[in-house]
């Protein structure tokens, strides 16, 4: 008997993005959950932008080989309660051959929020008000 690993119709995205800013307000911690899918190592880019627009950080990892991501972005000149945008990219490929896969875009304010408790991160594809409840019971 075979016991599937992997969904063979399932194609490669981001399943949920969670972010946290460290309590210093200086970093901040991510991690991404990628789609399974097997013989695929997609890169992931993550770009922190001011609220002018500017590029304040990024980070470029490749082949991803797992199917949950984490690291942590160190801010320029980071201003604590600012409203800053993110977008992640999932891609495959190289040079003139880069193939965008998912790409997901939200937004942060630089506030501390711990995440030992059921308070809300910053991200998608998490249903914060049931981590919450689930929490409280």
């Amino acid at each position: 008997m075979e016991i599937p690993f992997f969904d063979a119709d399932e194609t490669l995205r981001f399943d949920r993005i969670v972010f946290y800013p460290y309590p210093d307000l200086q970093r901040i911690w991510a991690r991404l959950w990628v789609t399974a899918v097997q013989d695929e190592a997609p890169h992931v880019e993550i770009r922190v932008y001011n609220s002018d627009g500017t590029e304040n950080t990024s980070v470029y990892l490749m082949n991803q080989t797992e199917q949950r991501v984490e690291t942590t972005l160190h801010l320029r000149s980071p201003q604590p309660g600012a409203d800053y945008h993110v977008r992640a990219e999932l891609t495959r490929g190289e040079h003139d051959a880069v193939e965008l896969l998912d790409a997901q875009e939200f937004d942060l304010t630089l506030e501390f929020r711990n995440p030992e408790t059921p308070e809300p991160g910053f991200g998608m594809g998490v249903d914060w008000a049931a981590l919450r409840r689930k929490a409280e019971d």
